[in-house]
């Protein structure tokens, strides 16, 4: 059996072939399986500014993004109730990312 695919930690991978292992029939496991890391701070940030830059359905100028930890917190300015809500499907979309505040407003 061969296992491919990526994961956060070691111990994932780990499990993983442990738990196939045990099945029926199985003879032998490569683990192909990779270690992704979480996204760093500065990561994330760039990925939800850039994810920003190229909706077409906000503008991505009026838009502050701040990071702290897992936490996105977006400030600023938008021209519409739709790209405040755009702007913070964003955020959420970001790997990482477990809390979102969103303090935009309604210019």
């Amino acid at each position: 059996m061969t296992l491919s695919g990526e994961v956060r930690w070691q111990f994932q991978k780990a499990a993983a072939e442990h738990a196939v292992r045990k099945l029926g029939g199985v003879v032998g496991v490569l683990n192909l399986l990779t270690i992704r890391p979480c996204p760093t701070v500065p990561d994330v940030r760039r990925r939800i500014e850039d994810a920003l830059k190229r909706s077409a359905e906000v503008d991505a100028g009026g838009i502050s993004v701040k990071v702290q930890d897992d936490k996105v917190v977006l400030e600023g300015g938008v021209r519409a109730w739709h790209e405040r809500g755009v702007a913070e499907r964003t955020a959420w979309s970001v790997p990482g990312v477990a809390t979102v505040e969103n303090h935009i407003r309604i210019n």
